[in-house]
This record gives C-alpha cells, structure tokens and sequence, in this order.
C-alpha cells in the first residue's frame, strides 16, 4: 500500500486555568488533604501509517478558600507523529493534583488528552498497534481532619469505521477507570471492553491498589496490543482514538462529590465529537 505524503508533528501543550481565591504554592505533601492522577499512553508499532491525526487537550483548576489553605493544579500533552519515511507513534499524558489544609476550602484540577488517527485499510488487510498504559491515582486525609479527598480517571481506545464524518461506527473498545472516594466506600479500579471477543489483548500487566482508611492509592501498568483484519471488497476508513479524563477534588467537609460528571463515563461521547474540534491536521 502506497503511503499519502503526510509529514506532520502535532504537539500541543494546553494548560488554562481558572482560578478563584489564591492558590498557594506550599508543598501538596503538607497538607491534611490530597489527590491525584496521573497517566500516560504510548501508542507505536502501527500497521499502517494515518492519513489525517489530530490532538487535543485541556486542563484547568478552581480553587476557593476561606479561612483554610489550598492548592491545585493541572496539566494535558499529547502529540501524534505520522510520516511516510519513519514510523507513525503518539503518546499523551495527563494529571490532577489538589491539596488543602485548615478549613473552609476547595480545590479542584482536571484534564483531558486525546489522539485521533484516520487510517485507509484495503481489503483483507489487518489493522494493529500496541501500547502502553501508565495509570495512577492517590488519595489521602489527616486523621484529624473533617476533610474530603476523591480522584478519578478513565483511559479510553475506541476503534470506529467512519462511514461519514458525523456517522461513526464502534467497531471496538477497551479502557480502565479507576475512583478513589476518601473518607467513603466508592472506591475502584477495573476495565472495560467489547461485550463480544475483544481484538483489544493485554500481553502484560501489573495492579496495585490499597482501598479503606485514610490513605488509598491505585497503581496499575498494562501492555496491551490491538489487531483486526478488515474482510469485504472495499477499502475501509478506520478511525482510532485515545481519550484520558481525569479529575482530583478536596475540600473541608466531606459531601457527596459535586465534581463536575466531566467525561469519565461519557468517554463515548467525547470520542464520537469530533466533527466540532478545530485541532485536526489535513
């Protein structure tokens, strides 16, 4: 197959954020609450090289105090690499970390990142990739404290053949999300994946997760793989996509979470809104 003349580098670094009372730069490790996640997604060893790739991120953080101290902050990178004469990767990474110590405060960070490959697979072609998942979450309260500390976060592959831009099929999906809720019992960490035999497969993985009291963390790796062969007599147009979304939130009191539902269930719903997304490459 004869590669389009492609010679793009996306790479955009997106940190905006909004701000209310004063964030103090105190070190997060003194406080009486924290949270955080962090992640990253490597994806190499493509089949066949895109014809179009796109990125996307965003991070922002809010913070309000009164009477207390808080911290937070926020941070979203992605960038994808297609060119005929070397071969196509992407990577992404992403993290939230919020602090806060006296009372009467709240701190909030979140983040998103996502790579967008289209791929022209002719007929009776096999389509694969492999990557890498890092994913970490941390939550912890002081044991005096009356605070509240929740960390979330979802790492998403959704494979579609797009018939049209705005039609979109789902051919596949795999992903892991993780919540930690300190105090409270809402903690997991688990994944998710087509109903029926996946192609999505973990070759390895390694998980390591403490739930209960006033310090839980998740710390998990996998190396996974994806491989499908596309029958029929047509070219098909396969688009690949990786999101992660990921929010940290502290406060004073301990409430049921008000964080905003951002994208952490509704990844489906980010990946398939792409029409209205301005960082694409032609």
């Amino acid at each position: 197959m004869k590669f389009p003349d492609i010679r793009t580098k996306i790479s955009i670094f997106k940190s905006v954020p909004i701000i209310i009372g004063t964030v103090l730069l105190s070190s997060p490790s003194l406080a009486a609450s924290f949270a955080s996640f962090e992640g990253r997604v490597t994806i190499d060893n493509f089949s066949e090289n895109p014809y179009k790739v796109g990125v996307e991120t965003n991070a922002e953080i809010f913070v309000s105090e009164n009477g207390g101290e808080a911290y937070a902050d926020a941070f979203a990178e992605a960038n994808f690499v297609a060119d005929p004469n070397v071969a196509a990767n992407a990577d992404n990474s992403s993290s939230s970390d919020v602090s806060g110590t006296g009372s009467n405060f709240f701190a909030l960070g979140e983040s998103t990142a996502r790579v967008i490959g289209d791929f022209s697979i002719e007929a009776g072609e096999k389509f694969s990739f492999d990557f890498l998942i890092d994913f970490d979450l941390e939550t912890s309260i002081d044991n005096s404290s009356d605070a509240s500390a929740n960390a979330q976060g979802n790492v998403s592959f959704f494979i579609f053949e797009t018939i049209a831009e705005d039609t979109p099929i789902l051919l596949d999906f795999f992903g892991v999300s993780g919540n930690l809720e300190t105090p409270g019992d809402n903690d997991f960490f688990g994944g998710t994946q087509n109903i029926v035999a996946s192609n999505f497969t973990i070759i390895d993985s390694l998980v390591d997760e403490s739930f209960g009291g006033n310090e839980e963390y998740v710390s998990a790796f996998f190396d996974g793989s994806y491989q499908r062969t596309f029958d029929g007599e047509q070219t098909r147009n396969i688009r690949l996509v990786e999101v992660k979304a990921n929010s940290a939130q502290v406060q004073s009191t301990p409430e049921p979470s008000t964080t905003i539902a951002f994208l952490l269930f509704s990844g489906l719903g980010v990946a398939t809104g792409l029409k209205s997304k301005g960082n694409r490459n032609n």
